[in-house]
């Protein structure tokens, strides 16, 4: 399950959380006009039996019909991309993700769409087609792997508020996850120092409740400054941190 760019968002029959400014936020200081945002970033293993650690480039196109998020992760032998269409609001659409484990293993791919009522993934490999479908909760809001990157810029800060949301991940697990804002402090990464809102999120798994943190910039558009905690359940607790960033008009 990926829980740090799934988790690792849409609104669930279009509906909105009370309190929440719903309307897509410009990085401060950037012309107007399509924007496109752009941000590369270390994982590292926080665990020492794990020695591998990734990088990932990740991308915001905000544009007349939505907003766009890319996002590619690199290892040692494994390349992942991620695609994801949000409308304007930060409401999932749809999502497509490519994995490719290594030379000469097939790629694998997965899509997920949404229509009101519910969520459909189809995932393909060597082996053929599957297909899942889940029901969405009216009373919480769909994230599916960046889009929650998306939908926690507007989140309602400082307001001692908790979101509730429902996730679905590429590998075809559901799950409902917890959000609220612990702190507001100062976070130093390779990119520089960033004044940042931490927010912890609780997977609701019995006994085990994950917890895994965010910490996004209080200046707009509430980048993603770092993370800390588990890809998936079976992954390693990574520590994820901002190298570097870039705003600019979107090409036509």
């Amino acid at each position: 399950m990926n829980w740090v760019f799934f988790i690792c968002a849409a609104l669930v029959a279009f509906s909105a959380f009370p309190g929440a400014a719903r309307s897509e936020e410009k990085p401060e200081g950037v012309p107007e006009g399509p924007q496109v945002e752009r941000y590369r970033y270390e994982a590292i293993p926080m665990s020492q039996k794990t020695s591998e650690k990734e990088f990932i480039e990740m991308e915001f196109i905000h544009g007349e019909g939505g907003i766009e998020y890319h996002s590619k992760v690199i290892s040692t032998g494994s390349s992942e991309e991620i695609s994801i269409q949000m409308d304007k609001e930060a409401r999932f659409l749809s999502a497509r993700r490519s994995t490719l484990r290594g030379p000469g293993i097939p790629v694998q791919e997965e899509r997920i769409r949404r229509d009101p009522y519910r969520v459909v993934l189809e995932r393909s490999d060597e082996r053929g087609k599957k297909a899942k479908e889940y029901n969405l909760p009216s009373e919480k809001e769909l994230a599916v792997d960046g889009s929650l990157l998306a939908l926690l810029r507007l989140f309602p800060f400082n307001e001692g508020r908790a979101w509730d949301l429902f996730m679905v991940d590429f590998s075809g697990y559901s799950i409902t996850v917890t959000v609220h804002q612990e702190a507001i402090e100062k976070i130093l990464t390779p990119a520089g120092e960033f004044e940042c809102y931490r927010l912890l999120t609780v997977v609701n798994i019995p006994v085990l409740k994950p917890r895994i943190t965010y910490w996004l910039a209080t200046q707009k558009p509430h980048f993603l400054v770092k993370f800390e905690g588990k890809r998936g359940p079976f992954t390693p607790s990574y520590s994820t941190v901002l190298v570097s960033s870039e705003w600019k008009n979107q090409e036509k």
